[in-house]
């Protein structure tokens, strides 16, 4: 789940059932400065921001592959992504689609 551009939560789904995480709280922390920034905050666009980014197989037990993907988003991001975002809005050059930064993940 995104906020606009920003990681959220992480569901994993398999024939048994769903389960799904939030990651650190730093994401919504970011989803809320942004939104600040951007004019969205207390709006229907912050509302109709949210949404499920797209959806990728990945091999293993569903709490294995929940867990990675959080530690890949909790521990990947660049501690300065806030401060990313703001440049690329200040800019005009902000992408606000889901998943749109994940390529700033450092691999684990």
């Amino acid at each position: 789940m995104y906020w606009k551009e920003i990681p959220i939560q992480v569901q994993s789904e398999d024939d048994e059932g769903t389960e799904s995480e939030l990651l650190d709280e730093k994401f919504q922390k970011a989803a809320d400065a942004i939104s600040m920034i951007d004019g969205s905050s207390g709006t229907d666009d912050y509302l109709n921001g949210w949404e499920w980014g797209e959806y990728k197989e990945v091999k293993g037990d569903i709490e294995l592959a929940l867990n990675r993907e959080v530690g890949k988003f909790n521990e990947g991001m660049p501690k300065d992504f806030v401060a990313r975002i703001k440049k690329l809005h200040n800019e005009g050059v902000r992408k606000e689609t889901p998943g749109s930064i994940d390529h700033w993940l450092k691999p684990k």
